[in-house]
């Protein structure tokens, strides 16, 4: 939608011509292509690997002498990244992921909401996505209520090589046609981005990932500790778009039953498949309680002098997949002094569990472990009787409350120093006063982080 209360177009190109936007994808395509295949002297390797999350470092003097774009204005800054993966999928599936917005909103749901598609400018070839340019909007995020989410409008294309290889370009249109305008949003301008897709005959993909945008952060909503997390390119580099990539890959794998013999496991593959489908869904409904989007509108609920433990709460309604009626949302990000491995394997292990929650509901469990340094553990109440019938296979839409924990490296300057977490909890309000409900959830999240600070510090 239009920034600001002014009705507008769903998007910037109405009525603009179909050749110049054809001339902005040709482009952004041939400008793409350099970026994923060049080496030095447009990206730098670091001389040592101190820090993982620091890869190639983009050599902007030499990308500003060979882009056809200048120099972003005042008020954005540049990020750009790039990283390579083998993922064990095949390339056309990786294709449909990006190029369908349902699948792209599901498989990178800890990286992108309220996304879709604005309008179809060419349907290239059918069923094959050939040649496909579509506009669409989305919002970049991370999940903890303290990071705002970056709004983007682009234009993303689909182009099979010559030699079978594939690449998917995104490319903001507005930049080219050099439309600019301050905002009080965060607002994500795409240069050519997108990723590079080999089939390497075994059903598996060597994927290169390029992202280079413009920013304009909305820094008074950017909170100090989560600042270098972002600057480091660790939140929307192109190495977590790899990292979440390959972790969905490998959990297909596991959830499909592939290279995995009945003795691996005591649960049937109908049963693993079920439960999968569910975890899916929990982590899901997880990274939309916790993400900073604009529609969620968190605002303090302890306006005390106590800053180590800020505490953020919004009400939702209506979500699907949820138990009908008003929710109260409490999240909250803290330091910690220990390893993000330690802190994982502390939440994950259920003897550990009484000492930070107070509750004795039964509980499925969905930990999600560290890639690229990145971690969930997360948490549904399910009545016994349906989790039976889940181990049995059966698919049933299961109302889901889940609440749980994102356990992120602290980035300071080169390197790592401990670790973010952050903790998500709701209720549903049934005959409460609003700020019963909102000291509730705001109490159960500062007393658990609390105790898992003294048990992990």
């Amino acid at each position: 939608m239009p920034s600001g209360d002014q009705p507008g177009p769903a998007h910037d190109l109405v009525g603009v011509p179909a050749e110049e936007v054809s001339g902005i994808v040709r482009r952004a395509k041939d400008e793409f292509i350099f970026m994923a295949t060049a080496g030095y002297p447009l990206w730098i390797l670091p001389s040592t690997d101190i820090n993982p999350i620091h890869l190639e470092t983009l050599n902007f003097g030499e990308y500003l002498r060979m882009s056809q774009r200048g120099i972003p204005t005042s008020y954005f800054l540049s990020e750009a990244s790039r990283h390579s993966a083998t993922i064990r999928v095949s390339p056309i599936t990786i294709v449909q992921t990006l190029m369908d917005v349902d699948q792209w909103l599901h498989i990178f749901c800890s990286m992108v909401t309220n996304a879709q598609i604005l309008e179809i400018l060419s349907p290239g070839e059918e069923e094959s996505y050939k040649e496909r340019t579509q506009i669409m909007s989305a919002e970049f995020v991370l999940p903890t209520p303290k990071v705002p989410a970056r709004e983007a409008q682009f234009v993303r294309y689909s182009h099979q090589q010559l030699d079978g290889s594939w690449i998917i370009v995104d490319v903001s249109v507005d930049e080219w046609r050099q439309f600019q305008r301050p905002s009080t949003r965060s607002i994500c301008r795409k240069r050519p981005s997108g990723c590079l897709i080999r089939d390497l005959q075994n059903g598996s993909s060597f994927v290169t990932w390029v992202e280079n945008v413009d920013v304009r952060e909305r820094t008074e909503d950017l909170h100090p500790r989560l600042r270098p997390i972002v600057e480091s390119g660790y939140a929307f580099g192109a190495r977590r778009w790899i990292s979440n990539l390959q972790a969905q890959a490998e959990r297909f794998i596991y959830s499909t039953g592939i290279n995995t013999s009945p003795s691996d496991s005591p649960i049937s593959p109908e049963g693993r498949r079920s439960l999968a489908i569910t975890a899916k869904r929990m982590v899901i409904s997880f990274c939309s309680d916790a993400c900073n989007s604009t529609y969620h509108n968190w605002s303090s609920s302890n306006k005390t002098r106590e800053k180590t433990m800020e505490v953020k709460t919004n009400k939702r309604r209506g979500d699907p997949g949820k138990p009908p009626g008003l929710h109260r949302t409490a999240g909250c990000t803290i330091e910690l002094l220990s390893s993000h491995n330690r802190v994982f394997d502390y939440l994950r292990d259920i003897q550990n569990r009484p000492q930070w929650e107070h509750t004795t509901t039964f509980s499925f469990s969905r930990s999600v472990p560290p890639m690229k340094r990145g971690s969930f553990v997360i948490f549904a109440p399910i009545e016994k009787a349906e989790f039976q019938s889940m181990l049995c296979g059966v698919d049933q839409e299961i109302q889901l409350m889940p609440f749980g924990f994102y356990i992120l490296p602290n980035v300071s300057g080169s390197i790592l120093d401990g670790t973010l977490l952050t903790m998500v909890f709701q209720i549903t309000v049934k005959n409460v006063s609003k700020k019963k409900a909102v000291e509730a959830v705001t109490q159960t999240v500062k007393e658990a982080l609390q105790k898992i600070m003294e048990a992990v510090n």
